[in-house]
């Protein structure tokens, strides 16, 4: 993070490194795409306290744009700490997992796959680090619904010339929209990967956490694959494994002969 921006604590570092180190990154992006409206609104009640209903929009853009600004600089710090994770020090500990046949689909940034497993040749969904994709990591939220829905009450407000609100829920869609994960729009930019499944008749996944935002892979997979195919999922701690085996069965993966959790400790001791 940023020491020098004006918002940025020694307690938000620590809340950062805490939810980076220990929380599903699926939680962390469901987070974010659900800010908390309710305190936006509290905190909105200070700047406009004796202000009249109408006149007031520029100013409370303004206020919005300085309160909630750090979020359009959310990617490139993300950029930046992906770019700092040294990978050479990592010790490649499955060699056996390499074949040359397989295709490889990652949502980690890094290059870990490619430098120390010697993986030619790897789909990052949402980009990663230079040294492997020219796609920037793409980070966010699935929450589509909410961008309309904001720009709805907006409206609203705005015809009842409510300004002070009408702003906030600008302010809230924008927030949005900054952090938005367009998956739709990567499947179809990768559709010649997704093309190409149909001769696999087994998918391991590991170190996913089955977020909102990132089901339309699964179900692309899914429909490009056969309905025999094996599934191994390993499953990092109980709350991955709660995720993932509720996304399997909202799917219709539920046959133990199709499907196997295995703890992912599991996978490194084989």
């Amino acid at each position: 993070m940023d020491v020098t921006e004006r918002w940025y604590t020694k307690e938000i570092q620590e809340y950062w490194d805490k939810d980076v180190n220990y929380s599903l990154w699926s939680t962390f992006e469901k987070f974010m795409g659900n800010p908390n409206t309710s305190q936006m609104i509290e905190q909105s009640k200070p700047a406009t306290e004796g202000m009249p209903p109408v006149g007031i929009r520029y100013c409370m853009d303004l206020f919005w744009k300085e309160r909630f600004g750090f979020i359009n600089k959310l990617h490139r710090y993300v950029k930046e700490w992906i770019e700092s994770v040294d990978t050479s020090k990592v010790i490649c500990r499955k060699k056996g997992m390499v074949n040359s046949t397989d295709f490889y689909f990652s949502f980690n940034y890094t290059d870990v796959l490619e430098r120390v497993y010697g993986i030619e040749s790897v789909l990052h969904i949402h980009g990663g680090v230079a040294s492997v994709c020219d796609v920037p990591p793409i980070m966010g939220h699935s929450n589509e619904q909410d961008i309309q829905k904001y720009r709805e009450w907006a409206k609203e407000a705005a015809n009842e010339f409510d300004e002070a609100n009408a702003s906030i829920m600008d302010a809230v869609a924008d927030y949005l929209e900054t952090i938005y994960k367009d998956t739709k729009s990567q499947i179809r930019f990768n559709k010649s990967f997704f093309n190409r499944l149909s001769t696999v008749n087994r998918v391991i996944i590991m170190g996913w956490s089955a977020g909102e935002a990132d089901i339309p892979y699964l179900q692309e997979i899914i429909k490009n694959i056969s309905h025999n195919t094996r599934w191994t999922v390993y499953w990092y701690n109980k709350d991955a494994y709660n995720s993932l085996e509720n996304v399997f069965k909202k799917e219709s993966i539920v046959d133990n002969n199709v499907i196997e959790y295995i703890q992912s400790d599991a996978f490194w001791s084989d």
